[in-house]
């Protein structure tokens, strides 16, 4: 009895000891699940090697051979428990290593974290300096902007002071003998402006709408008609019926000229153009100065700065008196560039007044008939209201103021 009561003492001893080690880890170590699972199968290892130990003392008591059995059992268990620690010391320095790569990281993710923040920092700083400069620079552009409004405004300021045509600059008001209801064109002054057309303007403005006859027209130029048919013989024409070229006759009309770089036709031009809409765009002193078509030709043909542009492969010549300040026209007369017959002196104005009055006559030839007719028209209607009111009088004047008796 004294044998099985000192070996159940000891398997007893061996168990608590294995549970108080088994309790220990759990509080020391962060993965109790995975020693808890390496420890479980010990103690019921160690509890049925006890059962076996006790079993077999009792039967070598039984046989007569205790003494053998005891000594056996007791270096058994000495066994068991001597596998037990090598087994859980090396168990804890697998924990801390885990712990310690657990660790780890955290570090990391702290020092990945500062940086952000360091960069967001950085971020912030530039985006407030960025602000503080948009700022400074905003009063700078403002400044700039009303300067340049205050110049236009100015500009146009005075532009509408001296009366433009179609936003230009100034039209100088220029009285040509055909104004008024009693005026008529200067036969030499068209005849003068003829010439300048012919020499200068033909090589890129064309007439189409003009026939060559009516040079010879009274109120016109009033050439003589053989000098007609020799001006004529100076252009060129296709003859439809042949297909060959031939001069042209006086019942033929002026060229057209088209192309690149061909100006616009001037058969219509200065009553296609208005150099007086005053004021403040109503159009009243139209009723005074005329349309100013002609006005509006001399101003573009005189009013050259000198000053070129560039812009897009073209250039462009400053001129005050055209819409856009720029025209891609250049200059197209200079002092002395044609010879009058009659002696005028050449001057850019002279030719100017000239060559405007000539297109004034192309676009309405019929001027002085016009005029003429709308002069006895006028007569006709002042006579026969005349007329009118005598016999509205004689017929009843004998019928009013007398009463009517019952």
């Amino acid at each position: 009895m004294t044998l099985r009561t000192k070996t159940l003492t000891a398997v007893a001893a061996l168990t608590l000891s294995a549970t108080g080690f088994a309790l220990a880890q759990e509080t020391a170590t962060p993965a109790p699940t995975e020693q808890a699972a390496e420890q479980a199968p010990v103690a019921p290892a160690a509890e049925a090697a006890a059962p076996e130990a006790v079993e077999a003392p009792a039967d070598a008591a039984a046989d007569g051979t205790a003494d053998d059995a005891a000594p056996e059992s007791t270096v058994a268990e000495q066994q068991d428990a001597a596998e037990l620690q090598p087994t859980e010391s090396a168990d804890q320095p697998a924990a801390e290593e885990e712990l310690q790569d657990e660790a780890a990281p955290s570090a990391d993710e702290m020092a990945i974290e500062e940086s952000a923040a360091e960069q967001d920092a950085a971020a912030g700083d530039d985006a407030e300096t960025a602000v503080e400069e948009e700022s400074a620079a905003a009063p700078t552009e403002a400044m700039e902007a009303e300067s340049h409004a205050e110049e236009h405004a100015e500009e146009h300021a005075e532009e509408e002071e001296h009366g433009s045509s179609h936003g230009g600059g100034h039209i100088e008001d220029i009285s040509y003998s055909f104004e008024g209801p009693f005026g008529k064109f200067d036969q030499f002054q068209l005849q003068r402006g003829l010439q300048v057309y012919t020499e200068v303007c033909s090589a890129c403005h064309g007439m189409k709408f003009v026939p060559l006859r009516t040079l010879h027209d009274e109120g016109g130029p009033a050439l003589p008609e053989d000098q007609v048919r020799a001006y004529a013989a100076n252009f060129d024409i296709t003859d439809p019926e042949t297909g060959e070229d031939r001069p042209r006759l006086p019942t033929d009309h002026f060229p057209t000229v088209t192309g690149d770089g061909m100006g616009p036709d001037l058969s219509l031009m200065a009553k296609a153009r208005a150099g007086f809409h005053g004021p403040y765009g109503t159009g009243i002193n139209q009723l005074f100065k005329g349309i100013g078509g002609p006005e509006y030709i001399h101003a573009i043909l005189t009013s050259y700065t000198g000053e070129e542009m560039e812009q897009a492969g073209s250039v462009f010549y400053e001129n005050t008196a055209f819409s856009t300040g720029y025209i891609a026209m250049p200059p197209p007369l200079s002092d002395d560039l044609v010879t009058y017959e009659d002696g005028t002196p050449a001057t850019v104005d002279q030719m100017a007044r000239d060559v405007a009055a000539f297109l004034m006559w192309t676009a309405e030839p019929k001027m002085m008939d016009r005029k003429m007719v709308g002069l006895v028209s006028v007569l006709f209607l002042i006579v026969l209201s005349a007329l009118l009111y005598l016999t509205n009088k004689r017929i009843w004047a004998p019928h009013k103021g007398k009463k009517q008796h019952a």
